[in-house]
């Protein structure tokens, strides 16, 4: 591993990243040293190439010193005869949402005006002297400002005086695998501008109906998708993009897993942890404010909304619909009663029901606790009753998130434009999964043998016992999605007895059954199983 002295100056710096990243002037990808000027930065502190590594450190106060070796073509230079040209070729990158620290920040590599910006980034303690392998990405904080025209630049830590790197081009996530449905390879065009919160209709507006610009490959960690997405969606731009994703496990490792799959699992994964973090109510959810979600946290929200209905049609059916139509349509036709009904918990539900059908019979002090709870200020009446709840409905559902509200609409105007106001409630409600809707799902082989039949019985009656939990939860693991969405194809296949499982492809929506159950009990077992599991892999390619 090449070493740097305390004394080294930023100028030796310099001209020993240009023979890291250009051995003998050229890079591993043709180009030509020749062809570019080059300069040093750091993101941290003002630097000067007379200044020695121990004046930095004695400067910046800093653990981990960062410098930058941009390189820019030189005009009028055009490449050799064999020699790639730098501005021709699309450069296939992913945005690296991960990190070992635990940090939020991310990393956005961007081409701009169509001239491909190569990012080299040198991790510390990752490299080898001999094959210069990168092992682990760290997060760019995008803190460096870069001239205009300036077309690549390579990254390098130095760190107490020791200087780690990376091959010139580095890989930055090793044996990616091919996908299960036979999709393009996944390339990133993703702006590191500073992204634009307001005003930013006529963006999304186009999304849905302009051509796509370059995909956009995500890394999320499993157990950290609201934050690693939210993250990645405060770039306007993004909701342009064709998204796709990959996980990484709590190991560090990445799942096999790629496609239109995992990407509905994502998604799925993401609304669960949104309706957990940031929404109030049972069955029906409404946003709340809090103090760290500011209005770019919220837009980034709605552009997750916006890329998760344009690609994969997942629409998240649990926030409540008069919010939904306020946002969606500026106006709201459904009743703010029955939303309410749906917000409280269940025992106060009950109170209230109750209270509708025979006021009198009702308990007063039960009455008041629950209208307090939601901070009624009147004593209400059997004449009274009805519009005081839906007062509380419109203040809980619309008037409390609407800064919510505001953020989102100029982001979900593409959205509102394929949902009118008046079949809101209908297409939700043809969203929500029942044992019904969800066996209707299920296609099965034509023509199946005797124990094929069984097990398939054995299915229709699992799902048609399972409550609604559960029942998302099965549509999760055959289709990657919560809400209803796509046919499960039924697949049986014989297994040992050690062996037996059901398995899912979600890319396909493919169950595959095991036919050797002697029982019912036997199959219900295997099921709960996996549905109670804390994590399901994706590791089918």
């Amino acid at each position: 591993m090449p070493k740097v002295e305390k004394d080294e100056t930023v100028a030796d710096i310099k001209v020993m990243a240009e023979n890291i990243f250009f051995p003998n002037g050229c890079s591993k990808k043709k180009k030509r040293l020749s062809n570019y000027s080059t300069h040093m930065e750091s993101s941290q502190i003002h630097i000067n190439v007379s200044n020695t590594v121990d004046e930095l450190y004695n400067k910046s106060k800093l653990k981990m010193l960062r410098l930058y070796l941009c390189t820019k073509m030189k005009t009028g230079q055009q490449p050799p005869v064999g020699v790639e040209d730098d501005h021709t070729t699309s450069q296939p990158s992913e945005v690296d949402l991960t990190d070992q620290n635990q940090a939020v920040e991310y990393l956005l590599v961007e081409n701009r005006n169509s001239e491909s910006t190569y990012h080299h980034f040198i991790n510390d303690g990752a490299s080898t002297s001999g094959n210069l392998e990168l092992d682990e990405t760290l997060p760019w904080d995008g803190l460096l400002t870069l001239g205009e025209g300036e077309d690549s630049h390579a990254v390098i830590f130095v760190g107490e005086g020791r200087l780690d790197v990376t091959e010139d081009e580095p890989n930055l996530e090793t044996a990616i695998p091919e996908k299960e449905d036979d999709a393009p390879s996944e390339t990133v065009d993703q702006s590191l501008s500073p992204p634009v919160l307001a005003g930013e209709a006529d963006v999304s507006a186009q999304a849905l109906s302009e051509p796509q610009s370059s995909p956009v490959t995500l890394i999320v960690r499993r157990g950290h998708c609201l934050t690693d997405m939210i993250n990645a969606f405060k770039d306007p731009k993004i909701v342009a993009s064709e998204v796709c994703i990959k996980m990484r496990l709590p190991n560090g490792e990445l799942e096999q897993g790629e496609g239109s799959g995992v990407l509905r699992d994502c998604l799925t994964e993401f609304w669960m942890d949104f309706y957990d973090s940031c929404t109030l109510g049972v069955e029906v959810k409404v946003p709340f404010i809090r103090h760290d979600f500011q209005q770019e946290e919220w837009q980034a929200v709605a552009r997750v909304f916006v890329v998760g209905w344009k690609q994969a049609g997942y629409f998240p059916v649990k926030l409540a619909v008069p919010f939904l139509e306020e946002v969606l349509c500026d106006s709201t036709t459904s009743s703010f009663k029955d939303s309410l009904l749906l917000y409280v918990s269940h025992e106060e539900r009950s109170i209230l029901e109750k209270a509708l059908e025979d006021f009198n019979s009702v308990d007063t002090d039960e009455l008041l606790d629950v209208l307090d709870a939601h901070e009624c200020k009147q004593v209400p009446t059997e004449d009274t009753l009805l519009p005081v709840l839906s007062q509380i409905g419109h203040k809980v559902i619309i008037q409390a998130p609407m800064y919510v509200i505001k953020c989102w609409r100029p982001v979900l105007v593409s959205v509102a434009s394929l949902l009118p106001p008046e079949g809101l409630h209908h297409f939700i409600a043809q969203k929500k999964p029942t044992a019904k809707t969800v066996k209707a799902l299920l296609k099965f082989p034509e023509e199946m043998t005797a124990a094929q039949s069984t097990v398939s019985r054995y299915l229709k009656r699992y799902i048609g016992e399972i409550d609604c939990k559960n029942l998302q939860l099965f549509l999760r693991f055959c289709t990657g999605s919560d809400v209803l969405d796509k046919a499960i194809l039924i697949v049986f296949i014989e297994t040992t007895n050690f062996l037996r499982r059901p398995q899912s492809h979600t890319c396909g929506c493919v169950l595959k059954l095991p036919i050797g159950y002697y029982s019912y009990p036997d199959f219900r077992s295997e099921f709960n199983n996996i549905l109670t599991s804390s994590m399901w892999v994706m590791d089918v390619v």
